[in-house]
């Protein structure tokens, strides 16, 4: 048999080479320096390409000798995908909840011969798992042995090639301008998560972001991205690096969350966005009582110690405990950060399927202020949309956050609910501005707010105000939200800059081409720039996806215009015969029938929106498929009728 002593092998993958003797990666035939722990993670995954490995099993053979945070292991990860970045044929999974497995046509090939002379030769402990593979047999997985050569008369030569190494892979890892907590003025906290299964210990990982999320949006100047913004990416593939550029904010706040018997750890960390590197780690250990005892507990903890940092100020004076809460329920809880879910995906089956959280929220615990609030803007936006009479959807609204407030009357949401309210349904302007004012005193970072406050200033014909304000309620949602994105299409075709309405709203689709809404807004873009049919293109994909009245009702308004007089009546005739099974709202007809040039029946549509206090008589003034109709009498008229201001 052919002895392999002076043999070495090397793994091969597209246009890289792994050589675990020498430890060294080439790229393109170019060695590339590597940490230690670098190379060893890197050749850990290589070795066992096609497989998934737990991240305690990685984190058990690189750092073998040392107890490390699983903070530790991701930073290397997220390093050597930068490496691996634009090679198509090599790549680092993550699998949600498990570990990482590496994916490429890995080939292991014999090398040259070791050198002869070999003054030391160290083998390290060899670490080994075992897994169960298809034949049944172990596959072990063990770091091949270090050795160290000595030449004669190389010292020097070694010495200084060890000086360039060095100082290259410092280069190489460090050539982006590091990152000082100072210049952090955004953040977003995912979901931390669960090492241990249990639905209790999901909810505590969900309330505990929650609540940083809470608490750190009272730091002044630092924008907080809301909990609708980040639910669910705790399952994302991405590692945090990536999510925060998505997120579009300087740093990402992620961690895990494990129970071991009556212990309960966390681990936390901070990942600049600029360049990936970890600005802060802290580890929590906690006895595990009451959840939400241990939820007050380390997300002040986590608060005091992310403030202190991000405003130089000493943890000691960083105030007290910065946000309530306002439920003692875990299944209450937990049911209201269902119903935000929904009602966050913003379509008429998902606006029903939060009341229905909502509702569970209030039943479990009757003074759920919050749950009540979210109530109050589920039925808002059913009206609003015209899927529910104003009669009924506007008062369980202002019932709801009239609760909200009998329970907590410095509650945000709520005095933004009912700002909205007095605006759309009870025609009091001066009251509903009023009211948005002392909700953005109550919590300047709330989207909500300064997103419905836009529409409020839009239709008072304050229009760059109003563009302001949508701006600002994107900035603190984020880019991921669908519904804040296309609204800023929608308040910039309000506000009549329809090419940017039209931009934007491509950009909107270009990211998710099958959301309605986007479809709908930018089919009313393209009628005032007078390209019907590309018009009644985007509105007919609009009703195919999401067959609400006012789809229906915008498309009969483009067959109008376009003279096609004979598929809008069709429409028409559809909308009048479904308001007899549901609520079409009239103002939704009035639209169809002031695409026909039909003005007088158009009236007589909107008189019986008046009539029925429909939502829609507050952006009368503005809406762009109305103004043929603003020299009419009749129009005139309602206007006054409804009491906008002078």
């Amino acid at each position: 048999m052919e002895s392999t002593e002076n043999k070495r092998f090397v793994y091969e993958f597209g246009k890289f080479v792994l050589d675990p003797t020498e430890k060294t990666l080439l790229i393109d035939g170019v060695p590339i320096h590597l940490p230690a722990k670098e190379f060893e993670t890197l050749f850990l995954l290589v070795e066992n390409n096609g497989r998934a490995l737990t991240k305690e099993q990685m984190m058990g053979a690189v750092w073998q000798d040392a107890f490390v945070e699983e903070g530790n292991l991701a930073k290397q990860v997220s390093k050597l995908r930068k490496l691996l970045k634009g090679n198509g044929d090599a790549a680092i999974e993550t699998i949600p909840k498990h570990g990482y497995r590496f994916s490429a046509d890995v080939r292991l090939v014999e090398s040259v011969e070791l050198p002869a002379v070999i003054a030391e030769k160290r083998i390290v402990n060899r670490v080994t798992f075992a897994f169960d593979n298809e034949s049944g047999s172990d596959t072990r997985l063990a770091f091949p042995p270090r050795s160290k050569t000595v030449r004669p008369g190389s010292t020097l030569a070694f010495a200084a090639l060890a000086i360039v190494i060095v100082l290259g892979g410092q280069w190489y890892w460090n050539r982006e301008t590091p990152f000082r907590p100072s210049q952090i003025k955004s953040i977003a906290v995912l979901p931390l998560r669960s090492l241990t299964p249990g639905e209790e210990i999901d909810a505590l990982g969900i309330g505990l972001s929650d609540a940083l999320i809470t608490e750190l949006g009272s730091v002044r100047h630092l924008v907080v991205r809301p909990f609708g913004a980040v639910r669910g990416l705790s399952t994302n593939n991405e590692d945090a690096h990536e999510l925060g550029q998505k997120l579009k904010v300087d740093a990402v706040l992620d961690g895990t969350i494990q129970r071991a018997g009556d212990r309960l750890r966390i681990n936390a960390r901070l990942v600049s966005t600029a360049n990936g590197e970890q600005i802060w780690a802290e580890k929590f250990d906690d006895n595990f009582t009451n959840v939400f005892e241990v939820q007050d507990r380390i997300s002040e903890q986590a608060a005091r110690a992310l403030t202190a940092m991000l405003t130089d100020q000493p943890a000691d004076q960083t105030g007290q405990r910065l946000t309530k809460r306002y439920t003692e329920n875990p299944a209450a809880f937990d049911a209201y950060l269902k119903g935000r879910y929904f009602w966050n995906k913003r379509t008429e089956a998902d606006f029903k399927r939060a009341i229905e959280n909502f509702n569970r929220a209030v039943e479990l615990d009757p003074n759920y202020a919050l749950a009540y609030a979210g109530l109050a803007d589920s039925h808002i936006l059913l009206a609003v949309w015209g899927t529910e009479p104003p009669a009924s959807s506007m008062e369980e609204a202002k019932q709801a956050a009239l609760r909200a407030l009998s329970a907590d009357p410095n509650i945000a949401e709520a005095r933004t609910s009912l700002a909205f309210i007095k605006w759309v349904y009870d025609w009091d302007f001066a009251g509903a501005a009023a009211e948005f004012t002392r909700a953005l005193e109550l919590n300047p970072n709330y989207a909500t707010a300064h997103h419905w406050r836009s529409y409020y200033l839009v239709s008072m014909g304050r229009h760059d105000e109003a563009i302001e304000e949508i701006k600002r309620a994107q900035e603190l949602e984020g880019p991921l939200s669908l519904g804040i994105m296309t609204d800023v299409g929608e308040i910039y075709c309000w506000a009549g800059r329809y090419e940017e309405a039209i931009e934007y709203l491509g950009e909107v689709m270009s990211l998710e081409p099958n959301y309605a809404v986007a479809h709908y807004e930018l089919g009313i873009a393209y009628l005032k720039k007078d390209r019907v049919r590309e018009a009644i293109a985007e509105l007919e994909r609009a009703r195919d996806l999401e067959s609400e009245p006012r789809m229906s009702s915008a498309l009969a308004f483009a067959y109008g215009a376009a003279g096609d007089k004979e598929k809008a009546r069709s429409l028409i005739e559809g909308l009048e015969a479904d308001s007899k099974t549901r609520y079409v709202s009239p103002f939704s007809i009035a639209i169809a029938y002031a695409g026909l040039g039909e003005q007088e029946t158009a009236m007589d549509w909107l008189e019986k929106a008046r009539a029925e206090h429909s939502d829609a008589m507050a952006i009368l003034k503005v809406h762009p498929l109305l103004l043929s109709l603003h020299a009419n009498p009749r129009f005139v008229q309602l206007i006054k009728e409804v009491g906008y201001p002078e």
